[in-house]
């Protein structure tokens, strides 16, 4: 008996919130698999940050360009079938597949579909829709995600299973000695508010920018910075304009990717941070952030709203004015700041990756035992 897993999200330099989810459940799999794993990669050799593979388990590498998912993966699924088929995010391949398990994320596209543009929404739409139809069970990362699912596409909720995210080890709060050197790497200087992950027009980064300025003006010479990360490209090009158009001069900083214990710095370093996201699913860097000790502002709907209530600064993103309001009350209350710091720092301790890993790798365990000797091709 064998268990299939889509890895050609994991292990990657620069990953979004999927890669990281799929490299920390991997990771763990690997450690204490509920079975051999053939592990399915797009690229031409394993990464060489994986872990050591556990006796009986394989990579299956299986390079190519484009259209990996329609070709290339599901040809090798007609070719050599495993018993069991895990997708960490969306997309099935197509024809005949084994008993299968797929996870998604959100279904922001419905919530914010001015934010996938052209026939990106339809993609996702497709996507969701096909996993419903063919999946044998649907992993969602929150209650949220899984009562969209039952609301807006009549899903089974019994075919549902809830597991949420986790929190990397190294995302932790340090102290200011070691905070300081770190943000100087990446050239930034307190105080400062952080938006992490700015490479989607979902995450709403251009509404920050502009409640930033409201908030503290250049006229009143106010020395406080707005630092987003993991932007790039044309995104990145047009925050960095607005920025300029706004006057905000060397109050701004945009950043590529980080990660690891330079996140942690960024973090733990800063006064707050942001998360203006039009919708999330599950909402990470919330989370993320309350374990490093930041307080939070975010906009109260979604995943953000069940992992953060009650432990952040709440504002709907229809309330630019409470947006302004609520950066300027964090800079001038540390008392505010010390109550959200306390109150994050709770609430992230709910959430691990072990613990996460452990929910997937029982549930896989149980899904194969369903699966029987390849009885659960459909």
């Amino acid at each position: 008996m064998e268990i299939g897993i889509d890895a050609s999200r994991a292990f990657q330099a620069e990953p979004t919130g999927i890669g990281v989810y799929a490299t920390q459940v991997i990771t763990r799999l690997l450690a204490a698999p509920p079975a051999p794993l053939r592990l399915y990669l797009n690229r031409p050799s394993p990464p060489e940050a994986a872990p050591p593979l556990p006796p009986g388990s394989e990579w299956c590498c299986l390079p190519l360009r484009r259209g990996w998912t329609a070709v290339r993966l599901r040809w090798e699924l007609q070719r050599q079938a495993p018993n069991l088929l895990w997708i960490p995010a969306y997309r099935l391949p197509g024809g005949r597949l084994p008993r299968s398990l797929v996870t998604v994320h959100g279904v922001e596209h419905r919530f914010a579909p001015l934010a996938y543009p052209g026939r990106q929404a339809d993609a996702v739409e497709s996507f969701v829709m096909d996993t419903l139809r063919r999946a044998a069970r649907v992993i969602t990362p929150s209650e949220t995600t899984k009562a969209d699912l039952v609301h807006l596409y009549q899903a089974d909720p019994k075919l549902i299973t809830v597991i949420p995210h986790g929190i990397a080890a190294e995302l932790r709060p340090l102290p200011p000695e070691r905070v300081l050197p770190l943000i100087e790497e990446l050239g930034v200087q307190p105080p400062y508010f952080l938006v992490v992950g700015a490479h989607h027009p979902r995450k709403n980064v251009p509404f920050l920018i502009e409640q930033f300025a409201r908030a503290f003006p250049p006229a009143e010479s106010s020395e406080v910075r707005l630092v987003v990360t993991n932007s790039d490209g044309e995104l990145r090009r047009q925050l960095i304009t607005q920025a300029a158009g706004r006057r905000l001069g060397d109050r701004f900083t945009a950043l590529g990717h980080v990660s690891g214990e330079l996140l942690a710095a960024l973090y733990s370093g800063a006064v707050a941070a942001c998360v203006p996201s039009l919708y999330e699913g599950f909402g990470l860097p919330a989370l993320e952030a309350m374990a490093c000790g930041a307080p939070v502002l975010a906009n109260g709907v979604g995943g953000v709203q069940e992992i953060a209530e009650g432990a952040a600064l709440l504002v709907p993103a229809e309330d630019p004015g409470g947006w302004v309001d609520g950066l300027r009350r964090l800079l001038q209350e540390p008392g505010l700041r010390e109550h959200l710091r306390a109150l994050g720092l709770t609430r992230a301790s709910r959430y691990s990756w072990d613990r996460s890993a452990s929910a997937h790798a029982e549930l896989l365990a149980s899904e194969l035992r369903l699966a029987g000797n390849r009885s659960g091709v459909s």
